[in-house]
């Protein structure tokens, strides 16, 4: 059987697929293909907001909040000074950027820091997208779409 294309030819959709099935909820393709490049350039890999999402396999984890994360770096992503430029081959952030006050100033610390940069957000069309309580921005990829307003209780909430 003769294809009409060349199988190397598909290694390039596969960034689109995974990044198409991180939207439906499946982020595992997405962060193998961040391990991926950062072996490719021979630096290590950087998983900001880790929580507990694939800190096994990330040679540093970054987040805000304390962690029980193995090599991990209390830190923001608005503010990267502790590494140098192009210091990791590569950076994912998986449903991060809607968290912070200013995305503009995490995507370029986290593109002064990696030579690729890895960034899931969740869908506008997900109603959890504009209604978690800590979600401070609705994105579209790494596009703002809006700000959301919060509700102050009376007790300064």
């Amino acid at each position: 059987m003769k294809f009409p294309f060349k199988l190397p030819e598909l290694k390039k959709y596969r960034r689109a697929l995974a990044f198409f099935l991180a939207a439906l909820g499946y982020n595992g393709l997405v962060f193998h293909e961040a391990r991926e490049a950062s072996m490719t350039a021979n630096k290590p890999l950087l998983n900001v907001g880790c929580k507990s999402a694939y800190t096994e396999s990330s040679d540093i984890n970054l987040d805000i909040v304390p962690r029980q994360a193995p090599r991990f770096v209390l830190g923001d992503i608005q503010d990267l000074s502790m590494f140098t430029e192009k210091q990791f081959g590569a950076v994912y952030a998986s449903h991060v950027l809607e968290h912070v006050e200013d995305p503009d100033a995490a995507l370029n610390e986290m593109y002064r820091v990696a030579e690729n940069v890895f960034v899931i957000t969740p869908l506008p069309i997900w109603p959890w997208a504009w209604l978690h309580p800590d979600h401070k921005w609705v994105l579209l990829g790494t596009k703002k779409i809006c700000r959301l307003p919060r509700i102050k209780t009376t007790n300064g909430d």
